[in-house]
């Protein structure tokens, strides 16, 4: 519906009012059109809107499509309210200009549209930055003192981040010699019989405290418990499902905690969201970080004792402005550094990024990098 919407806005509002050829009115609607029915070609020709098993360069190319729709219906409307205004300052000076849509501004917002969408689509299937900070912990044991955490998130291994992609990003974070490896969902788009070959390379993490994770929402649209299989029999990724580590340093421990995934709870069979099960048994006096591949529970976790929560889910916004709609459906957080009711929460902007909107402008994918220091 919504893709409709902006097709429907920028044909009547900047196509149709152009001095142009019916033939060249018509040309436009079916390519803007087309555009808009990403979903649909994706569900009817790849086989699924999430996972489409086509060409990476006809998903890339897509991308760029919808993206410069998109940005076309920002461009429209950010053109409709400038002419408001106008009509309304002639209400006090008549002297106000008027300004009408030409041919030549139409093609300026085309040419800019789609400059800008190939970026965008360049920028999310680029490899992620490396982004380091710096994570106090209450209480951490002195033997934790410089601990490295490398955190992945939202990888989405697809028809269009194939194996070459996996295994340039295990050579990456490998090289930052990290202590311990945290996934925090959505590793795939695809059922294991598709995507097996594409994420294996992701076997060749290395950390000397492991590399663990949680399933993420788009797992269990593709059979979560195969995955979870997959993942921890053929990779070696531990899949915290509402259960937890104690990762030992010197005789000192934390525990590292994950629970299932939101999504969970449209599925009959499948294990929901359980944050006491999750901590259970953890000691009062040992930091506890929590895995929870949607932000929007921090205060369910942060009630629970969790120290830290990491999250992903939601690309960080992924252009300016959008982030205020991603907002609202993940309880305010969508990026970055939060404080809950005592506890940090940090939300990953993602390290790769899913095809169903396959653009980032400024808010760059990350590997995640958590030296963690004690905060008394």
């Amino acid at each position: 519906m919504i893709p409709l919407i902006l097709f429907i806005y920028v044909w009547l509002r900047l196509v149709l009012p152009l001095p142009l050829s019916v033939y060249t009115k018509a040309v436009l609607a079916a390519l803007l059109c087309a555009a808009s029915l990403k979903q649909q070609f994706f569900a009817a020709v790849g086989g699924n809107f999430f996972s489409p098993e086509l060409p990476r360069w006809l998903i890339e190319l897509y991308g760029v499509a919808f993206g410069a729709l998109f940005l076309l219906f920002i461009f429209t409307l950010l053109k409709d309210l400038l002419l408001i205004v106008l009509a309304a300052a002639r209400l006090f000076s008549p002297s106000v200009p008027h300004i009408s849509l030409t041919v030549g501004m139409a093609m300026i917002f085309a040419a800019a549209a789609v400059s800008v969408s190939v970026y965008g689509t360049y920028e999310a299937q680029r490899l992620p930055r490396i982004h380091e900070i710096a994570v106090s912990l209450p209480k951490l044991p002195p033997e934790f003192s410089g601990f490295k955490i490398v955190l992945l998130s939202d990888i989405h291994i697809s028809a269009s981040r194939r194996a070459d992609y996996a295994e340039a990003l295990v050579k990456r974070v490998n090289a930052l010699s990290p202590d311990l490896i945290l996934i925090t969902g959505d590793f795939i788009d695809g059922l294991v019989s598709e995507r097996s070959a594409d994420i294996a390379p992701l076997a060749g993490l290395s950390a000397p405290y492991g590399v663990c994770g949680v399933l993420g929402n788009h797992e269990y649209y593709f059979n979560a418990k195969e995955w979870k299989d997959f993942l921890e029999g053929s990779l070696g990724i531990k899949i915290l499902l509402n259960e937890h580590r104690l990762i030992e340093r010197g005789g000192k421990n934390i525990a590292v905690a994950g629970v299932a995934d939101l999504a969970a709870l449209r599925f009959a069979n499948a294990e929901a969201p359980d944050v006491k099960k999750a901590l259970a048994g953890v000691a009062a006096g040992v930091p506890k970080i929590i895995l929870d591949h949607q932000p929007g529970a921090a205060k369910r976790n942060a009630a629970a004792g969790a120290d830290l929560q990491l999250s992903g889910h939601t690309h960080g916004g992924m252009v300016p402005g959008l982030s205020q709609l991603v907002k609202k459906f993940n309880a305010g957080y969508v990026n970055g550094w939060y404080e809950v009711d005592g506890m940090k929460l940090y939300v990953s902007p993602g390290t790769g990024i899913w095809n169903g909107f396959l653009t980032r402008l400024g808010v760059p994918a990350e590997i995640t990098v958590m030296n963690l220091s004690s905060s008394d």
